[in-house]
């Protein structure tokens, strides 16, 4: 930093006389000669190169000017085209630098102080070599005899550099401090958001800087944001300048919000118990701390399991309906948009309600041996129930004569025991009705039975009554204790009295006795109900549910016993369906229910009788009978299919729709009879274990394309259409359906329709004179004709 004078070497080029060597300047052209570029050469000045030149002061001597009346003469100074001096190889050509500007000299022999600023960019570049040049006449000749320069100059200010513009907050980045002297120093600093501070002084060349995580306090919205750090330059203390460079910081993928702690707790206890219990009591969820890091903010929360969701720091479930593992995860945004999460799992423990397995009651003597004139009578159950904590079994018997009202007071019944009860007091000539009761802490299960009289071959009441198998108790009743089968005709005049079979019911559709194939829950019932969650063993289990409950015994001849079937004949959802469960005595209960459709006339078409679910399967499987898209040469395809050979192999074709038959007349022989929608029948036979090829059906009729388009509205006209036997029309009843065909027969007015599966176009066929039309009445699936053939035509 200074002030300095350079003290000017001068010369001029005449270009006629060449170069002179007076120490002087000369510009333009004196008594008509040659013109003259004056050259100043400046030695030293170069070394400002680099240097910030605050201003440029240049001081000349006139030693003489031209003639004429001006004043002043103007000088015009350029960089010289040569530097580094003054060399007797320059020529005029000297002024071939950059012309810099001018100044005006005075016109005869004086010394002036020009401000030449325009001088400064040169100086600061490192030229040190200058010429005066002015072409014009001779009046605007003029000699320096003396030139000096002063330049107020000083260092400049080192610009940083980074070796990344974007860095991640808690990495280092290397700032580079480039000096023009090595003896400089500088002091960094940093701007970012409202947060700055120093990050290193007297640092020479470079320096490693490290931005610390928590200046992502200053952009709790965002992940990345800009900063400024700034390069102080010294000389000694003296501060030369200041200057920046941008940087780009980033927030860690490390720094995302807390999620907290995510707490359960049981909501709706109905099982007293404090723990989460099936079908007894809700869980509620509670998330709670949950922060955002860095100066975000929580911005939404999500907690989500076993189905449910909340969208806020708390949830409540609804009925715990399953057992086992639960887990919810509770999930955290923050303002950056980053997610955390946190987990919470409960467990769910399984209850049912009690269940009976066995349940018989009969009569018996003191000791509980069965004695079909026995005083006492035994029960013998076999009940389960869900022994979780505080829950108990209670299983109680109790009887009445069959003609009193209530029943007596409540005796404990031994589970998986016998017991004995009666006291010797259940007279063997009356009826009796015993209710069984198996109950734990919440629900309970009542199960009747009847202890009939003693066995009797016949017996009489003197009040009109009789009875077989039993002793008489009813007045003007036959009452038979045995199974009774009728070989001839049982007719009846009135009606079945209550207590019949079919008007009793049960909650649970496997209860049956298991070991009597005539026992007394062996019955025939309806029953129904709008929530098929309250009945055992069924096979549905939630919805309503309404059928009728068949009972019957298939004997089994290999093993000398019988099975007992039990068959649910459902009327709603899903009216014929018929589901079906066997128990044989050695092996138990079939895996699970199975059903079928048994008689197709149950259910109309239009509900689905085909076998489908809706009526537009049912129509699909009415017309086709089979859908089939894999490789013709299987063997195990035995039927009548609809084939799509596009997605086919081994076919008759690559492409096309149409039936296809697999007949077998032995083992190792197939027939194979492929017929396309348009006409044309191909057959193949499988002979002595290889296929052979396909050929085309003698007199087979075959189709003729009559029209082709995309007709979803209006009316088209079928060329010559009336000439033909029938009809083929094919095309789309929907968007994305399969292609479809119906055949029209010539019976011109008649409405018809393209179908697949729910979607449906109609349209009428009609003609007039040896055309046909086809106008289309109903699209409501944004479906298409696209084709119509005609077959064996019979008119000309």
């Amino acid at each position: 930093m200074g002030k300095n004078n350079y003290k000017a070497q001068l010369n001029y080029y005449d270009s006629k006389w060449g170069w002179k060597s007076e120490g002087t300047a000369s510009q333009g052209q004196w008594d008509g000669t040659g013109v003259r570029t004056g050259v100043l050469y400046f030695p030293g000045l170069a070394a400002l190169k680099g240097k910030i030149i605050n201003s440029v002061k240049l001081t000349a001597t006139t030693g003489q000017t031209g003639y004429g009346t001006a004043t002043t003469k103007t000088v015009y100074i350029y960089n010289s085209a040569s530097q580094g001096g003054i060399k007797t190889s320059l020529n005029a050509g000297h002024r071939t630098g950059n012309a810099l500007g001018s100044c005006k000299a005075p016109m005869w022999d004086n010394t002036k102080t020009f401000d030449v600023a325009f001088m400064a960019a040169s100086i600061a570049a490192g030229y040190d070599t200058y010429c005066i040049y002015n072409g014009s006449s001779y009046t605007d000749y003029l000699k320096w005899t003396a030139v000096t320069l002063e330049v107020d100059w000083q260092e400049p200010a080192t610009q940083p550099s980074l070796s990344a513009s974007t860095v991640e907050m808690g990495k280092s980045v290397t700032i580079n401090t480039p000096a023009v002297n090595s003896a400089y120093r500088h002091t960094l600093r940093y701007a970012f958001g409202g947060a700055s501070g120093t990050i290193a002084t007297g640092i020479a060349s470079s320096v490693s800087w490290t931005p610390p995580v928590s200046l992502s306090n200053q952009i709790p919205s965002a992940t990345a944001g800009s900063g400024t750090i700034y390069c102080d330059t010294y000389s000694g203390s003296t501060l030369l300048g200041t200057k920046s460079v941008s940087i780009t910081l980033t927030v860690p993928g490390s720094v995302v919000p807390s999620a907290g702690t995510l707490s359960a707790a049981l909501a709706e206890d109905t099982s007293g118990t404090g723990l989460y219990v099936k079908g007894m009591g809700k869980a509620k969820l509670t998330l709670s701390d949950a922060s955002g890091a860095y100066g975000s903010s929580i911005t939404s929360y999500t907690i989500t399991g076993g189905g449910w969701t909340a969208t806020n720091g708390a949830l409540t479930t609804g009925t715990l309906a399953s057992a086992g593992n639960i887990t919810f995860t509770a999930t955290v945004t923050d303002s950056r948009g980053r997610k955390a999460s946190t987990t919470r799992t409960i467990s769910v423990i399984d209850y049912t309600k009690p269940g009976v397995a066995v349940c018989d009651v009969y009569r018996c003597d003191a000791d509980g041996n069965r004695k079909k004139a026995g005083t006492y009578f035994a029960v013998e159950i076999n009940a389960s129930y869900s022994a979780i904590t505080g829950n108990t079994l209670s299983i109680t018997a109790r009887y009445k004569k069959q003609s009193e009202s209530s029943y007596g007071t409540a005796a404990n019944v031994t589970n998986n025991g016998k017991t004995v009860i009666g006291g010797g007091n259940i007279g063997a000539s009356t009826t009796y009705d015993v209710l069984v009761t198996v109950a734990d802490k919440y629900n309970s299960l009542s199960i009747p039975r009847t202890l009939s009289t003693k066995s009797v071959l016949q017996s009489f009441k003197r009040s009109a009554g009789a009875a077989i198998g039993k002793v008489a108790e009813l007045a003007n009743w036959l009452d038979v204790a045995w199974n009774t089968r009728i070989r001839g005709n049982l007719h009846v005049n009135g009606g079945v009295a209550n207590g019949g079979a079919t008007n009793q019911s049960t909650n649970d559709l496997l209860l049956i006795d298991t070991g009597d194939p005539y026992g007394e829950w062996n019955y025939d019932c309806s029953f129904g109900t709008d929530d098929a969650s309250t009945l055992k063993n069924s096979p549905v289990t939630s919805g309503p549910f309404y059928a009728y409950r068949r009972t019957y015994q298939v004997y089994n001849t290999v093993n000398n016993f019988y099975n007992t079937v039990v068959e649910l004949h459902e009327s709603y959802p899903q009216r014929g369906r018929i589901w079906k469960r066997e128990y044989a005595p050695n092996i138990g209960w079939s895996g699970h229910w199975s059903y079928s459709f048994t008689n197709n006339d149950v259910v109309p078409i239009a509900n689905g009788g085909t076998g489908a679910t809706n009526r537009g399967d049912a129509l699909y499987n009415f017309i086709v009978g089979g859908v089939y898209s894999g490789n013709l040469n299987d063997l195990a395809i035995i039927g009548s299919y609809w084939i799509n050979l596009s997605i086919c192999q081994n076919g008759p074709s690559s492409s096309g729709y149409g039936t296809m038959e697999v007949t077998r007349s032995t083992t190792n022989n197939y027939l194979q009879r492929f017929t396309f929608y348009m006409g044309m029948t191909y057959y193949r036979t499988f002979t002595n274990g290889r296929w052979y090829d396909w050929r085309a059906l003698p007199n087979a009729h075959t189709a003729e394309t009559l029209w082709e388009g995309s007709l979803k509205n209006g009316t088209a006209t079928i060329a010559n259409g009336a000439k033909y036997a029938y009809l083929i029309v094919g095309g789309w009843a929907g968007s994305n359906e399969d292609a479809v065909t119906q055949i029209i027969p010539v019976g011109w007015g008649t409405h018809m329709k393209l179908t697949s599966a729910d979607k449906w176009l109609a349209y009428q066929c009609d003609s007039s004179g040896s055309n046909a039309s086809i106008k289309i009445l109903s699209n409501p699936s944004g479906g298409s004709i696209a084709w119509v053939w005609g077959v064996n035509q019979y008119k000309e």
